[in-house]
């Protein structure tokens, strides 16, 4: 299977969307089948891989994020996606490439599917700084920028049942297939026992840490929509009961300023240690420092971290979301805070309850294992299948009843395989 990933954000970007096209493309290649990623002009591309980059110019409107946007068409690269015969086109975003690639199916008469990734609602203050009732207009454009993306598709995959209710009830996206496909992890890099206690140790010397100091971890983008201001709210109560205590952000991003304004202003800049930005390949050594993972985001539509975490051996604790819920169950493999004033009491008792923390931390990597990169590529493999078959079958002769009716029936026949696989995992894994 020839597969076309069309995408606005790659790497280096460091975020959800790259996490999940990385994993998409290694757990094809696992199964021999060639993937070819189209991406805006950024860097060189890696040993054996496919990448044809797009000329790019930074973002205007996000210059602070070091986002570049793509021209729509790229007549040179067209024509040598004409000579690769692709298979099937998944964009992976709604911009400039994944244009492209809606332009690509349709000249060279390819399938076309869309992973719905980011809820745009939740980041059009970046876009358009509005508050308060007019701030209705910029978020009732995205949900019709949304809608209107992915008419054409011939199915869509969300990362969680969250992004399914939003894409059906308030972008009113009906009669579409929609298949829930969490992005998986590989778990193995994670593993606490892949690092000594003199590498952790020297992390934590190197960035301010003493040897017997309990650390709070954030990882991720430093955004606004996590809601970070939430947690650092809560770290005065934290450090006034357990004073060996710090608080790490591993990250970067344009909220970063506001915090750092924050800690000033509670008086813990001390006990807060901002890394920047860390590269990929040693992110899971940050985490296997960490006492407890904190996060306060709602606007996650799935949540990698948390599972990175998890597998880590780090207990969670996490802002209440209807998305979270699906796989964090509060006082089992997490701590699931519903007001902001709970953060400190959660944060405290798992700092100083050991059988609580030991729970969490076991059972924590028991779901990690539940969210794997094989169970990924699986699922992905039967939707490409599938599209691929009702593809040539809407293109055929045959009836356009008898068309309605296979399609129909496929669609509930996938769902059903994609279930058994989430089952047969879940089953395996205990």
């Amino acid at each position: 299977m020839r597969i076309g990933i069309f995408t606005d954000t790659y790497h280096p970007d460091i975020n959800g969307v790259v996490t999940s096209i990385k994993m998409l493309e290694r757990e094809m290649k696992k199964r021999g089948h060639e993937v070819y990623i189209f991406s805006p002009s950024k860097h060189e591309p890696t040993e054996n891989q496919n990448l044809y980059m797009l000329k790019s110019i930074p973002l205007f409107v996000a210059k602070k994020f070091k986002y570049r946007v793509a021209t729509f068409y790229s007549r040179p690269i067209a024509k040598e996606i004409k000579e690769l015969n692709l298979d099937i086109v998944h964009t992976q975003s709604e911009f400039s490439l994944a244009l492209f690639g809606k332009i690509i199916s349709r000249k060279f008469d390819i399938p076309f599917i869309h992973t719905y990734h980011t809820m745009w609602e939740d980041y059009m203050h970046y876009i358009v700084p509005i508050k308060g009732t007019r701030n209705i207009y910029p978020k009732r454009f995205a949900r019709n920028f949304s809608k209107n993306f992915v008419r054409k598709a011939e199915c869509i995959i969300t990362p969680s049942k969250k992004t399914e209710k939003y894409l059906k009830y308030r972008c009113d996206v009906k009669n579409k297939p929609i298949y829930i496909i969490p992005t998986g992890i590989d778990i193995e890099p994670f593993n606490p026992s892949n690092f000594t206690n003199e590498d952790r140790d020297n992390l934590k010397k190197s960035i301010g840490i003493n040897e017997n100091d309990k650390v709070v971890l954030f990882i991720g983008r430093i955004g606004e929509e996590k809601s970070i201001d939430q947690v650092m709210s809560a770290m005065p109560e934290v450090f006034k009961t357990l004073s060996n205590t710090k608080f790490v952000l591993v990250g970067d991003g344009p909220a970063k300023e506001s915090l750092l304004e924050q800690t000033l202003k509670l008086g813990i800049s001390d006990k807060v240690i901002f890394t920047g930005p860390i590269p990929w390949e040693k992110i899971a050594l940050y985490y296997s420092i960490g006492d407890v993972f904190v996060n306060a985001s709602t606007s996650e539509t799935q949540g990698l971290t948390y599972i990175e975490a998890m597998a880590s051996g780090i207990p969670v604790v996490a802002k209440y979301a209807p998305n979270l819920s699906e796989f964090i169950h509060n006082n089992e493999n997490g701590l699931l805070v519903r007001f902001e004033r709970d953060f400190s009491k959660s944060i405290i008792s798992v700092l100083t309850n050991k059988v609580l923390a030991n729970k969490l931390r076991q059972n924590g990597f028991v779901t990690s294992t539940q969210n794997s990169s094989k169970d990924f590529g699986d699922k992905l493999i039967e939707v490409y299948t599938q599209v691929i078959i009702n593809y040539k079958i809407k293109k055929s002769d045959e009836d356009k009843k008898n068309k309605k009716a296979s399609e129909k029936n496929s669609i509930f026949n996938l769902k059903k395989k994609l279930l058994s696989i989430t089952k047969l995992a879940r089953i395996k894994k205990g």
